[in-house]
């Protein structure tokens, strides 16, 4: 039997502190991972936990948009049987998000830098910068 048309969207993202393992949990969506394995995809360091906090949302398809403040990329990742796998890695900026925040869309995820009102478009396989919300604001 298939059942088709599943829609996985999280309609808030998520926000969590690891603990001094690297660890979050999300009791509300039942999901738990380490963060260590993406903070040294970043930083070439797991020494110690310097990740503050994960901000994570699921896309309609079922991925897995996950940064965090200060991250260069989005990591899109897909369950698996007891792990997340990457998917795709999105470059979004050479210096890092400040303040990184994800956004449900009807199709796409949006990814706001709320420090500097800058937007990007995600999908799976892409990434898209939009027009500058600041902008946008000034104009009107």
């Amino acid at each position: 039997m298939v059942i088709s048309k599943v829609d996985y969207s999280q309609s808030i993202e998520s926000v969590l502190t690891p603990n001094e393992d690297g660890v979050v949990r999300d009791v509300q969506h039942g999901l738990t991972f380490n963060i260590k394995p993406l903070q040294y995809a970043e930083m070439q360091d797991t020494s110690s936990v310097t990740t503050s906090q994960v901000r994570y949302i699921r896309g309609k398809e079922g991925f897995y948009y996950i940064t965090a403040p200060n991250y260069k990329n989005v990591y899109v990742m897909i369950p698996e049987k007891g792990r997340l796998k990457l998917e795709k890695k999105l470059k979004i900026s050479e210096t890092g998000l400040e303040q990184p925040a994800l956004n449900q869309r009807t199709s796409h995820i949006q990814l706001i830098n709320q420090s500097s009102g800058e937007a990007w478009k995600l999908n799976p396989e892409s990434v898209e910068k939009q027009e500058s919300q600041m902008a946008n604001k000034q104009e009107k």
